[in-house]
Parts: structure tokens; C-alpha cells; sequence
């Protein structure tokens, strides 16, 4: 029977915009800071504070704007959204409401092959709630730290028809938002937020059913899973001939279940009108450009380049998670010009080993140059992959500088005679060498991992191999 109906979902997201200080307050805009600390009369709603808009929050909503292919108006305007609860100080929420910051955007997905295009109606700026902390004994305690922190809303049209396709575009947008540094799309730390809009049709009608907000939506696989729980529970509905309620619904993802939160509010309720202590926001088109001119290069633009570079799928997915991954790449790339294996070399190598210490790739000692310098020393034989790897090792744990390093392997100041440690090997292993005599051939490599673990991997792989071969033939 469900293939008789189709759901009808629209989405609104909130995206918290990393910048520095707060939305109308100079207040730091922090995550961890010690509760109701970084607060002010402004964030506080207190009577006589009036609020200074933070333009960096403007920036940083455009650029979103731009990448999701929106109209980025140069007039807009604050409204004062009126409801009472402990997070809104003031009791009115500011934020955009006829005059948005952007419009008319889109984000294209694909699913099962088809693609589809997912519209976007608008994107407003406004500021954050505080935040409510349920604690054992029941009470509710409130922090007002976010209060204020700038947000931009994301609200599409309902053009998504399952919830799939709803996964796959908030995958999506929060790649494009977080890739651009915008925001840290942290669903975990509240950075971003999700609200979806669902009501069912039978398929072929073209009006809209009853529509149903659901919320406590903890991850965008929560998302998936609660639009998949209240599809069913429209279509029960709709078969037992119970009426759909236009409400707030919360999704348990526990018990895989929602439940009646409040009867949904319409726009009239929240008696919207302009915010009287802030002017309408004019935007010039130098200011819209220069935004523009500052964002990078998008995903979808640099996995084309990557193609074109000959590196397979599978390496392009991972250098793409990280962008600043992917910006080093490409700057090893320019010094070193064979990209298949520089994206080797840096997945399965470099990667392990910041993996393993306090860096990422934004704030990685070792430069871009430094390690393509690295790699063309590799290349020329001068030092071999084990070499490449405890150089830098060595120099991350600031074990000295890297061309001192580099200097150390190169000139040969070695603490060992190869020789003399392949036949200590052999005398050690005489088990390993009797199965390599009597046709046990795969035991080499094991000889060469006890050669090479008591060089401290300083040795040439392939001479320990043909040395090895060499006495192992001789008897």
C-alpha cells in the first residue's frame, strides 16, 4: 500500500556561523567556554541595549549564499519574531523575514541514477537562542553564551520526495557549508540543526496533505530515520481514516517513534514586524563581490580537476573530505608533478602518521614543499620510502631540523653495516631460512622485515632483498 502515496518534505536548516564575536554584541562566539561567561546586556536582552550588526556574519552568510547558487539581494531587512521561552531573553527572536539576505537558490543530488534538483526559497540571517541544559533532578538550566551567536536559516521548498533524498542533500550542504569554512556544520555541538516539514500524498495528486514539523532531529541519519517513521504513520493515518493534525512532532531514535510536542504555529502567531533599532541592511556590489572573490574553489569544480589529473575515485573521495587535506595536496603537486603518486604516498603514508600526533593538515609543520621536496629526493633514490617516513617522524616529534635530517640519511651516516645485520638475521632465523631452501620462498619477506626492523627501516629494502637472495642461494 505505501507505494500508493509519496511523502512531501521541505526542510529548514540552521547553519552557526563561525565567526569570532557574537550576531549584535561583541561577545566571543565560543562552544566550550565556562557557562554565562561570555554575555553581555545586549545578549542578555536587557532593557536600553541596543544591537551592532557583525558584518563578518553578513560575509560569511553570502558566501554561503553564493555556493548554493542563491540571489544575494543588496537590501534587506530585521524583523523582531515575537514568542515567549527561558532560552529568548528578550522574548523576540531578530531575524529576516520578507526581506531575506538571499533567495532562489538550488543543490542538485542524485539518487538511483536520476538527478534531481532541490530548490531553495530563502536564507536568513539571525541569532541564536540560548542554551537549555536538562539536567537529573528535572530543573532546566540555561546558558546564555549562545545567545546571540549568528545563524544563517536554510529553508527549501518541498521539493524532496523521500527521505532519502533528504539524507542525501543534507550530506550534501553540510560538505559545501563546512568546505568553505562557514561553519563547522558539527550536528553534535549544535553548529548545525535540522527541522523537517512532511506531509503525504497518493501519488499523481498534486495538492499537499497536512503537514507535520518534526524536531529533535540529533544527526542526518536521524533525519532519514524519523521522516521514514512519520511517512508510515501519515499512511496508517490516512487508511484508518484518523485525521493528520498540523503540529510539532519530536522524533525518539531510541524507540524509532514521534509524539506530539505542541499544535504548529502559523506565521501570524509570532506577530512579525521590522526591528526598529537596526536600519535596512544595504549591501554594495564591490562588498558582494569581494566575499565572492575570497571563496575557493567548490568540491564538485576540483573533482573534475582531480580526474583530469588521472587519480582514481576511491583517492579523490578521501583528499576531499578535508579540505585543507586537499589545498595541501595540490601545493605538493606543484613541486612535485606526478599527482597519482603524490595521492598514494599521501594517503597511505602521510596521512597515518598525523593520524597519530596533535596536527591536521591546516596547521601541519611539515610545508607543502618540504614534503614534495621529500618525494623528489625519494624519487632520484637518494632516500628510500622507510627513510621518507622516519625523516618525517623525526621532524614532527622536533627531532631536529628537516634538512638536518634529510642530511643524516643522505651522506650515509649509518649506525649499522647491512652485511654484518643480514647475517646476524640469518643465524637468528634458522627456522625461516631452512623453509626458504626447501621451496618456501614467501618466508623472504619476512627475512627483510627482521632486517629492516633492526636498521631501524634505514636500510634500502631492495638491497636487504638481493642481498638476502644472495646469501640464502650461496648456502
Amino acid at each position: 500500500m505505501s507505494d500508493m502515496f509519496e511523502p512531501v518534505i521541505g526542510l529548514e536548516i540552521h547553519f552557526q556561523l563561525n565567526t569570532r564575536t557574537k550576531l549584535f554584541c561583541r561577545c566571543k562566539s565560543e562552544h566550550d567556554a565556562v557557562p554565562n561567561t561570555n554575555v553581555c546586556p545586549v545578549c542578555l536582552g536587557l532593557p536600553g541595549a541596543l544591537p551592532s550588526l557583525n558584518m563578518e556574519a553578513i560575509k560569511k552568510g553570502i558566501a554561503i549564499i553564493k555556493i548554493l547558487n542563491g540571489k544575494i539581494h543588496h537590501h534587506s531587512r530585521f524583523y523582531r519574531k515575537n514568542y515567549f521561552y527561558p532560552d529568548l531573553p528578550k522574548g523576540y527572536q531578530i531575524t529576516q523575514y520578507e526581506a531575506s539576505l538571499g533567495t532562489d537558490g538550488y543543490v542538485d543530488i542524485e539518487t538511483s541514477g536520476i538527478k534531481r534538483r532541490i530548490r531553495i526559497e530563502r536564507m536568513n540571517i539571525e541569532e541564536e537562542a540560548a542554551r537549555s541544559i536538562h539536567v537529573k533532578t528535572g530543573d532546566v538550566l540555561l546558558d546564555y553564551n549562545r545567545s546571540g551567536i549568528p545563524l544563517l536559516e536554510v529553508t527549501t521548498y518541498p521539493d524532496i520526495r523521500s527521505p532519502k533524498e533528504a539524507r542525501l542533500f543534507l550530506e550534501k550542504l553540510r560538505n559545501m557549508v563546512s568546505y568553505i569554512g562557514a561553519s563547522g556544520c558539527d550536528m553534535e555541538k549544535g553548529e548545525m540543526r535540522v527541522d523537517a516539514n512532511i506531509s503525504v500524498r497518493r501519488k499523481g495528486d498534486k495538492e499537499y496533505g497536512v503537514r507535520v514539523e518534526l524536531k529533535n532531529l540529533n544527526s542526518i541519519r536521524a533525519v532519514e530515520d524519523g521522516l521514514e517513521v512519520e511517512f508510515k504513520r501519515h499512511i496508517d493515518c490516512i487508511q484508518k481514516g484518523i485525521p493528520i493534525e498540523m503540529e510539532t512532532r519530536l522524533f525518539d531514535e531510541f524507540k524509532k517513534e514521534t509524539r506530539s510536542m505542541r499544535k504548529k504555529e502559523a506565521s501570524h502567531d509570532y506577530r512579525f514586524f521590522p526591528e526598529p533599532d537596526l536600519p535596512e541592511l544595504v549591501l554594495t556590489s564591490d562588498f558582494i563581490k569581494e566575499v565572492e572573490s575570497n571563496l575557493p574553489e567548490m568540491p564538485e569544480e576540483r573533482e573534475r580537476r582531480y580526474r583530469k589529473m588521472g587519480i582514481s575515485e576511491s583517492d579523490i573521495l578521501t583528499i576531499m573530505r578535508d579540505r585543507h587535506l586537499a589545498d595541501y595536496f595540490d601545493h605538493v603537486v606543484s613541486v612535485f608533478n606526478r599527482p597519482h603518486d603524490v595521492a598514494k604516498v599521501l594517503i597511505n603514508e602521510l596521512s597515518g602518521i598525523v593520524r597519530k600526533t596533535d596536527y591536521d593538515f591546516e596547521h601541519l609543520p611539515l610545508k607543502p614543499e618540504e614534503f614534495g621536496r621529500l618525494l623528489n629526493l625519494k624519487s632520484e633514490g637518494k632516500i628510500n620510502r622507510n627513510q621518507m617516513i622516519l625523516i618525517i617522524k623525526r621532524y614532527l616529534e622536533g627531532k631536529g631540523k628537516l634538512s638536518q635530517l634529510i642530511d643524516a640519511f643522505s651522506k650515509d651516516e649509518v649506525e649499522f653495516v647491512l652485511e654484518d645485520v643480514i647475517k646476524e638475521v640469518l643465524s637468528e632465523g634458522q627456522d625461516l631460512v631452512q623453509k626458504y631452501r626447501s621451496g618456501k620462498k614467501g618466508v623472504l619477506g619476512a627475512l627483510i622485515g627482521l632486517v629492516m626492523k633492526k636498521t631501524k627501516g634505514r636500510a634500502n629494502p631492495k638491497e636487504v632483498k638481493a642481498l638476502l637472495e644472495r646469501y640464502l642461494e650461496e648456502g
